[in-house]
């Protein structure tokens, strides 16, 4: 298997976050808040490197 690029990275910590919030009932709100925010963090730099052809491999 060859190494991820950056964007393949950002791609897969985006779907980690989303996936795995949801497997820890323990998560206070705010903690919850922050997984979001990182969420929504990382799906701006995906577009980002959509939009500008980036591979920054």
């Amino acid at each position: 298997m060859g190494s991820l690029t950056l964007p393949e990275r950002v791609a897969a910590a985006r779907a980690l976050l989303e996936t795995g919030a949801h497997e820890y009932d323990g998560l206070s709100a705010e903690e919850l808040a922050y997984i979001q925010e990182a969420i929504e963090f990382l799906s701006r730099v995906e577009g980002s490197f959509r939009k500008g052809g980036r591979t920054h491999e």
